[in-house]
């Protein structure tokens, strides 16, 4: 898989946002499942989930970029940045294969999608929105780290936004004209990994290590950090890392860690950061109870930096994993429809979110319809609240913007992502996401 460096670290804990516990009030939502939906042939077998993509009969030109025919939908993502190309290029990747799965059904009530791919650049977020407007009828399965820079074109010309994810707290916020699958409102943060770690591990929740870098993920490392003191946590260091840091970077890091006893570390940056903390950890002959991480790093590219020393790191998922993709049709058919219509492209978690964004798009769409307007999709999207992708993902309340209660620990074992908690599908708590304090 591809290795997002540098600039990446900004929304790294974007995916860290859906988690659980075991407590008293525990349940476990299993996944589907199905079997794999490829026959032996390698194509597409029947389907045994109801697709929101399908023939039928709507017609005419009810609102920008929407005609008899077709509804054009717009894609913003990161791509040409400078020393990181290709940033977002799994969510731009995903709505590919997405469209594409979704025309071959015949569209959303007939009408063909149209993919309008616009590179937002990291500092041009603002002109590819404006012109998402001018052109599309939404923007869908969008990643891109400065979001907010478009929140006031899009709310001007009254474009839908249904993202893969949100880059800036602003952006997971604004609920007006946007709707996310998994949301990540930024007053709140899951307190169910932690809980899950005081269960496992209490030693290493009362001496804990926060490492974070710049910007946005510095920003998600104030608020899990608030809320697991809340819990219980100790933090023993709190500190801010460089964009990219090397293995020469994280020696005087570990040593004070060694020095100050933690044993709960949490690198909230991109994959290889964990990867060269772990190197010189293991050089240093240091070896923490619980080294705990995000989605960022449920990645091949992981694996392959960090070696042998990614053995027993613990990797709380919202999705199902890949590992498992017989377990939901959905995943399953994500995966086949990326190899053919992407060939060469790895499946990733935000590309996972960007289709069910896909998923969540086209629902609303066929709700209204011949009477598809924008004013008209955010009505049903806001009223959708209740949505797990078709069993790709944790239940989610996207209409209303409140965060899952929902979680899954996958952990490095023999070189390969294994399930570690719960034994089947997704664990789930009531109040699970906490409101941040007001220091945050």
């Amino acid at each position: 898989m591809r290795t997002r460096v540098g600039v990446l670290v900004v929304v790294v804990g974007l995916l860290a946002a859906a988690c659980g516990s075991r407590t008293d009030d525990q349940a476990v939502v299993a996944q589907g499942g199905v079997p794999d939906s490829t026959d032996q042939a390698g194509e597409p077998s029947e389907s045994t989930i109801e697709s929101p993509c399908g023939e039928g009969d709507a017609s005419g030109a009810t609102d920008i970029g929407v005609t008899d025919d077709s509804i054009t939908i717009a894609n913003v993502a990161d791509l040409e940045v400078p020393g990181v190309p290709g940033l977002f290029q799994q969510n731009q990747e995903a709505m590919e294969s997405f469209v594409a799965y979704c025309n071959s059904l015949g569209g959303v009530n007939g009408r063909e999608l149209v993919l309008d791919k616009l590179d937002s650049k990291l500092t041009e977020h603002l002109q590819a929105v404006e012109k998402a407007c001018k052109n599309a009828f939404a923007m869908v399965g969008n990643g891109a780290v400065f979001d907010d820079a478009g929140i006031p074109a899009q709310l001007e010309c009254g474009i839908p936004n249904v993202p893969g994810i949100t880059g800036s707290p602003a952006a997971g916020g604004e609920k007006t004209l946007t709707v996310q699958p998994i949301p990540n409102p930024p007053d709140s943060w899951p307190k169910g990994p932690g809980l899950h770690v005081i269960d496992e591990a209490p030693n290493a929740a009362e001496n804990a290590a926060m490492f974070a870098a710049p910007s946005a993920a510095r920003q998600q490392a104030d608020r899990q950090v608030d809320i697991y003191e809340q819990i219980g946590f100790d933090w023993v260091i709190d500190d801010d890392i460089g964009i990219g840091e090397s293995t020469t970077d994280w020696q005087p890091r570990v040593k004070s860690m060694k020095d100050k006893g933690a044993e709960y570390v949490y690198v909230q940056a991109e994959d290889v950061d964990l990867a060269n903390f772990l190197l010189e950890a293991e050089t240093q002959g240091y070896d923490p109870e619980w080294v705990d991480a995000g989605q960022q790093v449920y990645t091949d590219a992981f694996l392959e930096a960090a070696g042998t020393t990614a053995e027993g790191v613990h990797v709380y998922v919202t999705t199902v994993p890949f590992e498992e993709a017989g377990t939901s049709e959905m995943m399953q058919t994500y995966l086949d429809w990326l190899e053919k219509t992407v060939p060469g492209a790895s499946p990733d978690a935000l590309g996972v979110q960007s289709w069910s964004a896909g998923l969540l798009f086209a629902t609303a769409a066929k709700a209204l319809g011949s009477d598809l307007t924008r004013e008209g999709l955010m009505d049903e999207l806001h009223s959708i609240t209740e949505w797990d992708g078709l069993g790709m993902h944790v239940p989610a309340n996207p209409g209303e913007n409140i965060g899952t209660n929902c979680f899954m620990y996958v952990q490095v074992q023999d070189g390969e992502f294994v399930r570690e908690f719960p034994e089947e599908g997704f664990e789930c708590i009531e109040g699970n996401r906490l409101p941040v304090s007001n220091k945050n």
